[in-house]
């Protein structure tokens, strides 16, 4: 604190907040990671060869980007096969529909049908050990371990797996902004469930088909 008589003020230097050896630290973020193609290929089998339920639940983070809220809040309801996309209407923008292969149809169904065969009181689409639904951190723990297995040795969290396929569709598929947009569900015009009609449904799992990045993978 210096005080100078002339002009009458008080410079304050805050030496508890201001760091001043230069030993700046630098933010430990991966906002700019994608997992790429063959690395999918090598986690999904991962979880196939290990355990279903997660297997399921990371192939929906590969194949949708949902957010990893937007499973935990999924409900068995949501699921619907003939047009191929799990209905959100608790997320973070409002009401969306995630799409997902013809060929991960056959899994899902299989899942859901053991899913339903549990008498409890949640309806969740996926539910812990204890029969409860998952907290937020829980998928980025089994993310954590699995890349470790296997050796991917960047972070990877849910939030990449959507990153990864907007970055894919763009880059491989060059899929226009405005489709990625609404492929990951974001909320381009105001929209509600019954605006929606057959040919909408129709026309979004033809646009997923289309531009799609994992066709020629083996998940």
């Amino acid at each position: 604190m210096e005080y100078y008589h002339d002009h009458k003020f008080i410079v304050v230097i805050p030496s508890k907040t201001v760091n001043w050896n230069g030993n700046h630290k630098i933010a430990n973020t991966n906002k700019n990671t994608i997992i790429v193609p063959e690395e999918i290929e090598k986690l999904l089998a991962y979880f196939r060869q290990g355990n279903f339920k997660h297997y399921v639940i990371f192939r929906l983070f590969v194949e949708t980007g949902m957010r990893k809220g937007e499973l935990i809040k999924a409900k068995l309801s949501n699921v619907n096969f003939e047009y191929r996309y799990i209905k959100i209407d608790a997320g973070k923008t409002g009401l969306k529909y995630y799409e997902f292969t013809k060929e991960f149809s056959e899994k899902l169904r299989l899942w859901v049908k053991t899913r339903e065969q549990l008498k409890v009181k949640y309806d969740n689409l996926f539910l812990t050990k204890a029969f409860k639904p998952y907290s937020t951190r829980s998928f980025n723990l089994i993310l954590n371990i699995a890349c470790k297995k296997i050796g991917i040795e960047k972070t990877i969290t849910t939030h990449t797996f959507r990153r990864s396929i907007n970055t894919h569709r763009k880059k491989l598929k060059k899929c226009p902004n405005e489709v990625c947009k609404r492929l990951l569900g974001h909320k381009t015009i105001d929209v509600n469930e019954a605006s929606y009609t057959i040919y909408d449904f129709e026309d979004l799992v033809s646009l997923y088909d289309q531009y799609n990045p994992y066709d020629n993978l083996t998940l």
